[in-house]
């Protein structure tokens, strides 16, 4: 049964991922960090030391992305400064692997919780602006 939901889950989040636009996949990592750091705290409370490693991972696996993802060209400072938070978040997050202190864990979202919730709440102008760019810069390369 629990291998059934994984499946699902898994078919769930392609499809989701497939017919996102980019602003929604950047909400959708978000999310996927806030999930995983989530878990993470209750391995630590749970003295799960396994899962707490795999989902401290996937955190850093998501903010990786999210610094891989960020437009240097077009706002370099604006870039610059995410790159580094997310840079401190991951070194944060490498911090609680260690110390299993969850009160890092918190700090790390109370960083990131702003931005998802901005990112969230982003005029439907502004999403279309930012995927038009992305297209003119695909077609210039």
């Amino acid at each position: 049964m629990h291998k059934n939901l994984q499946t699902y889950q898994t078919i769930d989040l392609e499809s989701g991922i497939n017919t996102a636009d980019p602003h929604m996949i950047i909400s959708m990592l978000f999310d996927g960090i806030f999930k995983s750091v989530s878990v993470a705290k209750g391995a630590i409370e749970r003295k799960d030391l396994e899962v707490k490693s795999q989902q401290l991972n996937k955190a850093m696996s998501i903010l990786r992305s999210l610094q891989d993802s960020l437009d240097s060209e077009s706002e370099p400072d604006i870039s610059a400064n995410f790159y580094d938070l997310y840079a401190y978040c991951i070194d944060r997050l490498v911090e609680v692997s260690v110390s299993q202190d969850c009160a890092i864990i918190d700090e790390v979202i109370s960083l990131l919780k702003p931005l998802s919730e901005a990112w969230k709440d982003m005029s439907e102008q502004d999403k279309q602006e930012g995927i038009s760019l992305l297209k003119s810069k695909k077609i210039a390369s």
